[in-house]
Order: C-alpha cells, then structure tokens, then sequence
C-alpha cells in the first residue's frame, strides 16, 4: 500500500453530508437491505458502516518536528502491519492473532491514509479530524507524544472512532481524560515510576539526593510529580527542578544550576531531541553524573550517541528480547526494511515501531473476532482481551483501557558497543506494576456507556 495524501480532492465525505441532512436522512441512503457488517438498517457510529471494498486506517505520526524519527519509526511498524493483515505474514494468524487471516478485515482490503502532526497537538488535531470528516478512517492511530494523543482522543471520542494509541505515556490518557474509543498499548508515567524505583535504589541506594529538570508540558509537569513524590515516599531527598521549554536545544544554561544542587542523581524528563541534546551536554559537563532517563527511545539514544553510557532508563520494547512473538517481529521488520539482512539500524525495528505494528494488529483482531467494523462491538472485543506482544502476557484492561503489560528496564552501552540499532542493553524486565481500577489514575477514569 502506498502512502496517500490525507486531502480529498473533491471535499466531499459521508460526514459532510450528515452534518447537512442529519442522521435520519443519512440511514435512508443506506438502502432498506441492511447496513451491512452486521449493523442493522440505519445504525451509524461514527465512519461505520463502511461502503466499498476498503477499510481505512488513518495513522497520524509525527513526520516533522523534534519528534519526526519517532514518528517515521512509528509509521513503519504501522505499514508492516496493514501489509500482513492483506498478505499474511509477521503475527498474522500465530496465537492470538490466530483470527486474522492475512486476506484482509471481513472481505475488505485494508488501506490507510497517513497525517502528519508535526510534533504539535493544534496541527495533531487538525490532520485527525481531517482523516476523519474526508477521509472516513475507521480507526486513528498515532500520536507520538502525548500531548498529540490527547487530542487525538477527544477527537475519537466526539466523533466515535477508534483511536489506538501509540508512545504516548501520560496518565490523563487512561485516567481523567479517558474515554471509550481510546485504547493505549504503552505503558504510562505510573508504571514507568513504578517500575524503575527500586532499580534506582538498587543502583544509588536507598538515602539519595535527586534533581530533575523537565519538559514544559502536561506530560513534562506530570512526569516530574509523579518521581518526586513516589522516590521521596521511597526515602531519596528532593533537592530542586528546573523547567525547560519544549524544542530547547542549548541546555548549557542548566549547568550552574545543576552543579549547585549537589545531587546524586539527574533525572531528564524530557523527549525526543530535548532529550539527546540534554544528554550531550549534562556528560561533557559531568562526565560522572548519574543520569536517568525515564522513557528511552532508540532515536533519543542513537543521537545522544556517548553520552547515554550507563544510563537508566525504560523502553516500550527492545529487538534483544528474545521470544517467539518478539524475534517473528524483528524478522519480518528486516524482511520488510533491509531485504532480510541486519546491516544497519534502518533494518531493526524500534520500540516505537513495535508499539505501533501490535497496537494496528490489536485492533484489526479485535474487528475479526467481532465479526463486524462496528466500533462498540469491537471496543468490546479489545476489553479484557488477554495478548502478547513479545514481551510476556499483557491485558487490555476494561476498566480504563490500559494495557497492563511488561515494563523492560534499560541502560544505555558505551559508544563502543553501539551498533546496527543496539544502543541500550535490557538488564530487567519487571512485571510489578500493576495498580487496581479503584487506584489512581484508573479510579479517575469514567468510560461511560455503549
């Protein structure tokens, strides 16, 4: 499949025109013999039913940006999971995706239409609704950072499509702002503090002092709250935060600041560019600092390059894992990118690329297993539905359609032994993470009705 312009040339849509003559004239252009896909006649959620012998997939990712190589790493994994729902191949048709049968979704070819949201949620909101009202997606996926998810939720929810969730970590997304087209297969700021404390005591010790600096966003603020009170209630001493505006790419205003903080650890919670140029400039200047990042990304550390040599962080996924579901992945991702060899980093699949290519999968076998593109009876289908994704048992959960998954612990390799997209070795893989429907941020999530 090839990429398409998510613009239509003539402007119009089946939504344009029920925005104009309302649901009740729309259902009679449907015709009296069904609405097909099992709907009965006249019942329209969102872009379903779907006319024609395609349903498409709208992935909105960000192709420019300070988060543009996430986004193309995203859009890979997405791609390499239409083509095998239309060809076969990868997971298609192995354990739980034993439902997709590699010709198709109900006897329609799969298509997809590709946004870019620029790394900014105003462009991220337009170019889904654009995917939405003229192109009739079916189902959204995308939004490599978190703020560009929350408005690709509340797009999927006034509109009630399906959105699929990519890298986008915070706790809103499943918690006060959830909703119950949203679906989000990574793991969110909680778990990731939850997992990495007691690495960190491990590591540092139990009565250590830690500075943050962190991304001026909901994201940026959640993320610094979260480690402080959870590593202060753990027995580590505050001693400050600096704030830095998204897009910062000279941190060496921060040196001075951090020098006099006197801490034993440096926590970025930072993304993306932020984060790799944070990383350069914090190792020249403290070549002996204790560095945590708490969400790594291949693209973070390939362009940190050095400077991540020991440092903490977690990830969405890594090709070292070694699993059935996890090595049919990385195979198929080198078959597709790099003609089956793994001669550079382009041909080994990312942590971003594996959310995507499972988030895609988990859809299009929640619609085989419904046996209809009907979005309430397959968000029904992906609630509770136990899977793997290579990293170990996972379950979407119905309360606030959470993924409770695996979280692997990472640390980054010297200089000297990054290569063909190894960057950071998995020294854990921790499953203690999981937290109960009426805790938070679970209990601030209300999902509503069908």
């Amino acid at each position: 499949m090839g990429r398409r312009s998510v613009r239509r040339e003539s402007g119009v849509s089946r939504r344009s025109i029920l925005r104009t003559v309302g649901a009740a004239g729309i259902a009679g252009l449907a015709g009296c013999g069904g609405g097909g896909n099992g709907t009965p006649t006249g019942e329209r959620i969102g872009n379903y039913p779907l006319t024609g012998e395609t349903a498409t997939f709208g992935f909105n990712v960000a192709q420019s940006g300070p988060f543009s190589t996430a986004g193309e790493e995203e859009l890979r994994g997405h791609k390499l999971a239409v083509k095998h729902i239309n060809n076969g191949g990868g997971w298609v048709g192995e354990s739980f995706f034993s439902s997709l049968s590699g010709e198709g979704l109900l006897g329609k070819t799969v298509d997809f239409v590709v946004g870019d949201t620029e790394s900014d949620p105003e462009s991220a909101r337009l170019s889904a609704q654009s995917m939405v009202d003229n192109q009739d997606v079916i189902m959204l996926s995308g939004g490599s950072t978190s703020d560009t998810a929350l408005e690709h939720q509340r797009i999927a929810g006034e509109s009630e499509v399906i959105y699929m969730a990519t890298m986008a970590q915070i706790d809103s997304l499943t918690g006060k702002n959830c909703n119950r087209f949203s679906f989000r297969e990574m793991f969110n700021s909680t778990m990731t503090t939850r997992a990495l404390t007691p690495v960190l005591l491990d590591e540092y010790g139990e009565d250590a002092q830690f500075f943050q600096i962190y991304s001026q966003d909901d994201w940026g603020n959640a993320q610094r709250q979260l480690f402080a009170k959870t590593l202060r209630d753990a027995g580590w001493q505050f001693t400050g935060s600096l704030v830095a505006q998204v897009g910062t790419r000279d941190f060496s205003q921060y040196v001075s600041d951090i020098e006099n903080a006197s801490e034993d650890v440096l926590i970025l919670n930072l993304r993306g560019l932020d984060a790799a140029n944070a990383l350069r400039t914090f190792r020249e200047a403290f070549p002996d600092e204790n560095i945590v990042v708490p969400v790594y990304t291949r693209a973070v550390a390939q362009t940190a390059g050095g400077a991540i040599e020991d440092v903490i962080g977690t990830a969405a996924w890594d090709p070292s894992i070694d699993t059935p579901l996890s090595n049919t992945f990385r195979s198929a991702f080198a078959d597709e990118y790099q003609g089956g060899t793994a001669s550079s980093s382009s041909s080994v699949p990312s942590g971003p690329a594996h959310i995507a290519y499972t988030q895609t999968l988990l859809y299009a076998s929640a619609v085989a297993r419904a046996g209809t593109f009907n979005p309430n009876q397959v968000i029904s289908a992906l609630e509770g539905a136990q899977y793997g994704a290579g990293i170990g048992a996972q379950t979407m959960r119905a309360c606030d359609h959470q993924a409770i998954r695996p979280v692997p612990i990472v640390r980054g390799r010297p200089e000297s032994q990054q290569d063909f997209g190894r960057y950071f070795d998995v020294v854990n893989t921790t499953r203690d993470i999981e937290y109960s429907c009426q805790e938070e941020p679970a209990s601030e999530c209300s999902l509503g009705g069908s």
